[in-house]
């Protein structure tokens, strides 16, 4: 009988399919009687037998599900996230839903409930039980139970979405902007807090910084600029001093990495924007510690003044102020960072990497003052010592080329990801939602980013992807995950704004766009690596839908653009008229130093037109380079104008400019599938066959 029922239900659905619910389309299933849950695959779990359960609606791929068949045509459950199916434990009375791999093992029946067009009995597909749920609280697991009549808790609605397979932008901006929102505290008009004081909030600063670094977005810069305030407003210009009240906690008179945290990110506020203000107060404070917490006989930093051993130190002081003297060399203060850098790293490899033998870096170590030994260290390794190691090793290949560095990173970064992540590559280790280890993860996302970039590691990108999607997919309701991101966060676990940064850290530090770009392709102002100065702008009448705002000295920074062995010989860049005198367009490769590769002069455009294609003959180059374009403007004012989008070309300059001047037609048929086209006022866009055109303007063809 129950069978026969079975088979019925089953023409049900069959019968029901085109009116509502379809195969190949992704829903929420909620249920009816609580319409805010959903199911959900626990944790977000790639496990096989992992619970399918009731959880508040989080809008997350692992709530999310694909209907698909079975080879006999039952409907089947496929999660976006896992790509694995809804199946039933058993086919007996109250077992539940578990995630399977086998397609044919998952079907289930779905009856349309004749009350409303989306909502199903969802029932065993051997038995005529209905999937039930009836607490309706997270984590309940629903399951099979006999038929009731007027049972909502039997009644689910498959509600059409759109399924978020890949992580985008607009979730990574859901994760920062959920993060801020929460945790920032406004304290005036110009100042901001996150923690009140100590290291967290150093690294969350540099969160923030990330958060720019990557997206251009003008308001994370301002909210660091908060950030920063309300730390001055507190501690003042020297940092290595003790504030202790209700609005700011500080311990500068005794941890020394506490301070460097803080000089990093401040170091890195300078770079990011070309502020001397922030880079010399940076400098000033670096000077005073390392003059401090330098140990001469071990060539290492010593952590605490106050707090345990004086010759104690570890990674945590080490790779930090090696990070902060290469910034501080970056941003112009001088050869003698780097060598400062270089050197502790050689102590820090030595002492504390054992050589980097296997790429794990050791916690601590105490030294025997009277005998200038080691008479004591802990092997532990943690993601933010592995992190700021990877940093220090990418910074100084980036400025010296020795080849240990990039070898020494790549072993640093295998270490991490087979030791201290799950079999599926997902960070398992510093789960902590309270303490100092709940922000270690934040600070291995930014320098990863550093690795895939800087050293052109494409393969990590997937790992680094994998990363935030799954802090994504754990996010609590109100749109924040913890550090704790193996799990599903809740309000109970996302009271720590440190410990949420992590999340955060892991959105804002993934590469979203190619590593390795195609130099012949058209390439994307505002998809740049690294920038100083920009600020990105969503505008509809552009190449992808944005633009960025240039203004006199800031720059863009293109790592691992390939021409292969093709001689690229001409450049082109989208731009609008300087709002004030005259502006030229700088292109390098490699390196910024005195003499450009090619320069765009900006004197002769017309003004009243909006977007001007200008031209340039560069440096014959072939092979895998790093792009630099450096914008000037004869007089110095913020957002000074506006840039598209860029492309290299085998043509000379010349060549190109010319076709400009042709008689317009509209015959496509005159012109080969890859030539350049041109709109009227002079813009560049694509041939029809190519399939991209710029939105809102009119197109006509170059003979």
């Amino acid at each position: 009988m129950r069978k026969l029922l079975a088979l019925v239900a089953f023409c049900l659905f069959v019968l029901s399919l085109s009116a509502s619910v379809e195969v190949g389309k992704t829903y929420r299933v909620v249920s009816k009687k609580y319409p805010t849950k959903s199911l959900f695959v626990k944790n977000s779990s790639y496990d096989i037998g992992s619970e399918v359960m009731l959880w508040e609606e989080t809008d997350v791929p692992s709530q999310q599900w694909t209907i698909l068949e079975t080879s006999t045509g039952l409907p089947v459950l496929q999660n976006v996230y896992s790509g694995y199916y809804a199946t039933p434990r058993t086919q007996k009375l109250n077992s539940t839903l578990r995630i399977n791999r086998v397609l044919n093992n998952s079907g289930v029946i779905l009856e349309p409930s004749g009350e409303d067009e989306n909502a199903y009995h969802i029932m065993s597909r051997d038995s005529a039980y209905y999937l039930t749920t009836s607490k309706g609280t997270d984590g309940e697991e629903p399951a099979w139970g006999e038929k009731e009549e007027a049972n909502d808790g039997q009644l689910w609605l498959l509600q059409e979405v759109e399924p978020k397979s890949k992580f985008s932008p607009e979730m990574r901006d859901e994760m920062i902007n959920g993060w801020l929102s929460h945790f920032a505290v406004s304290k005036g008009s110009s100042s901001r807090t996150l923690c009140y004081g100590s290291w967290g909030e150093s690294e969350q600063l540099e969160v923030v910084l990330d958060a720019y670094e990557s997206t251009g977005d003008e308001s994370y810069l301002n909210m660091a600029k908060w950030i920063y305030n309300y730390f001055n407003n507190n501690v003042g210009s020297s940092w290595n001093k003790l504030v202790y009240t209700d609005a700011y906690k500080w311990y500068g008179h005794d941890f020394n990495d506490d301070v460097m945290w803080q000089i990093i990110a401040v170091a890195r506020l300078g770079w990011l924007t070309g502020s001397k203000a922030y880079t010399n107060a940076a400098k000033k404070n670096f000077d005073i510690i390392y003059d401090r917490a330098y140990i001469p006989f071990t060539g290492l930093m010593r952590w605490a003044e106050n707090s345990g051993d004086r010759y104690g130190t570890n990674s945590c002081i080490a790779g930090p102020t090696e990070v902060a003297a290469c910034y501080l060399g970056m941003s112009g203060c001088g050869e003698v960072y780097f060598e400062k850098a270089r050197d502790l790293y050689a102590a820090q490899r030595k002492i504390l990497a054992n050589n980097m033998s296997s790429g794990k870096i050791w916690d601590s170590v105490v030294w025997d003052s009277a005998t200038e030994t080691v008479k004591s260290k802990n092997e532990w390794a943690s993601t933010y010592n592995q992190g700021t190691m990877l940093g220090a090793a990418c910074l100084l290949y980036d400025h010296y080329g020795d080849v240990q560095y990039y070898n020494d990173a790549r072993k640093i970064m295998l270490y991490t990801k087979s030791n201290l992540c799950n079999s599926r590559g997902v960070v398992s280790v510093c789960q902590n939602i309270d303490g100092d280890l709940c922000g270690f993860k934040g600070i291995l996302m930014r320098y990863v980013r550093r690795f895939i970039l800087d050293l052109c590691q494409p393969d990590y990108q997937e790992w680094m992807t994998k990363n935030a999607m799954h802090a994504y997919c754990n996010r609590s309701s109100e749109k924040i995950t913890s550090s704790a991101w193996l799990t599903k966060s809740t309000k109970e676990t996302t009271k720590n704004a440190f410990s949420c940064s992590t999340a955060a850290s892991a959105a804002a530090n993934t590469p979203l766009w190619d590593v390795v770009k195609n130099g012949f392709d058209t390439l994307q102002v505002e998809r740049f690596d690294y920038h100083c100065g920009l600020f990105t702008n969503k505008e509809e009448d552009c190449g992808m839908g944005g633009s960025v705002y240039v203004s006199n000295g800031f720059w863009a920074q293109y790592d691992n653009v390939d021409f292969g062995e093709e001689t690229a010989l001409s450049m082109s860049l989208d731009v609008t008229a300087p709002s004030t005198g005259e502006g030229t367009v700088e292109v390098y490769f490699d390196k910024m130093d005195d003499t450009p590769a090619g320069v765009i002069d900006m004197s002769d455009i017309d003004a009243s037109k909006t977007w001007h294609t200008l031209f340039c003959d560069i440096t014959p180059t072939t092979g895998m380079h790093r792009v630099y374009l450096r914008f000037t403007c004869s007089r110095t004012r913020a957002k000074v104008y506006r840039a598209d989008q860029f492309r290299f070309f085998t043509q000379e300059a010349s060549a190109l400019r010319t076709r400009i001047d042709k008689q317009p037609t509209t015959d496509s048929t005159q012109l080969p599938d890859d030539a350049p086209l041109y709109d009227l006022s002079g813009r560049r866009t694509l041939h029809p066959s190519q399939g991209i055109y710029i939105l809102g303007r009119k197109k006509v063809l170059m003979k």
